[in-house]
């Protein structure tokens, strides 16, 4: 029989964190499962571990193949997944024991994406902050679109990404935004279940908190671009504020952090050429006056007055 949820974990140089994350998914409370772990061209022995496991687990299905990147190790998973279900799990995260189990109980009410919460941690498992799902509106499709850019403690069908072909999008960083919040358009209804957690790891010399510039962080205008041709003209106040939150706001606060005043110049000529009107956006106008602040000034290239406002 084919099991009810597919966990995906794509595994690279995790020896530290493997055992943590599998244990946290194959002793869990929710049985019905498979659990594909694929080792994405590890260097140290994380492979080794996932042949252990298997050993004991025959629910754990492993593969090995050489570094291409997450989004491409996720899209072969998903190819050999057979659940009704997708979890995606990172293999240095883990989760609540109850969490899928929680999760699948309210999908099998008819939800298509169910959604539960998130706590950041480091690497002494101190929670450094809580992610919930936002309820900017009654209408949980458009809160997910806005809420959701990353594929992670959620419950997705997985007919959603394969019937719709909304594969990750490989060879960049910010893969997840160019298509996560696109399974939600899919999506004929979703839920949300508060207070059952996935705890993903911050660190300290990831791409987006690293201190010397990478250029892979320009990627996001081509995730945005993607993302935006997968919404065909739909939900345009919902696409206008992701471009708020990511291209505005958040990757602007990056690049200002290194000084790159061409790209801070580029995602102000995106946002007045898409969206001159962002402002009057509905879901931008419920946040605090700081983060208005903060965007109204990057859109007006007023670095000087960022600068000094930041320092403090």
């Amino acid at each position: 029989m084919k099991p009810i949820i597919s966990v995906i974990i794509p595994c690279y140089n995790v020896e530290k964190y493997i055992n943590k994350c599998l244990d946290s998914v194959l002793k869990g409370t929710f049985k019905d499962i498979e659990v594909i772990a694929i080792d994405d061209g590890s260097k140290d022995s994380t492979y080794e571990l996932l042949k252990e496991y298997s050993k004991r687990d025959n629910r754990l299905i492993i593969k090995a193949k050489e570094n291409t990147g997450q989004a491409n190790t996720r899209n072969i998973a998903i190819d050999m997944s057979c659940g009704e279900y997708l979890f995606f799990l990172d293999s240095d995260d883990y989760i609540d024991n109850d969490m899928l189990e929680k999760l699948y109980n309210k999908a099998k009410e008819g939800y298509d994406i169910v959604v539960g919460d998130a706590k950041g941690i480091d690497s002494n498992l101190n929670i450094l902050n809580v992610i919930r799902f936002k309820q900017y509106s009654d209408n949980n499709i458009d809160n997910y679109i806005i809420n959701s850019s990353g594929p992670c403690w959620k419950l997705i069908k997985r007919e959603i990404i394969t019937e719709n072909k909304l594969y990750f999008y490989e060879n960049h960083i910010y893969e997840d935004i160019a298509v996560v919040p696109t399974w939600g358009i899919h999506a004929k209804n979703i839920a949300y279940v508060s207070d059952t957690y996935y705890y993903y790891l911050i660190r300290s010399n990831s791409t987006m908190n690293q201190v010397v510039y990478s250029k892979k962080l320009e990627d996001i205008f081509y995730s945005l671009e993607y993302l935006s041709n997968s919404f065909n003209n739909t939900y345009k106040e919902e696409l206008e504020y992701i471009y708020i939150e990511h291209l505005l706001h958040a990757a602007a606060l990056r690049f200002f952090k290194f000084d790159k005043k061409d790209m801070l110049d580029k995602i102000s000529s995106i946002m007045k050429t898409l969206y001159p009107n962002w402002n009057k956006n509905k879901y931008y106008k419920k946040q605090n006056i700081k983060y208005k602040i903060v965007c109204n000034l990057f859109y007006k290239r007023r670095y000087g007055l960022l600068k000094l406002m930041l320092k403090k």
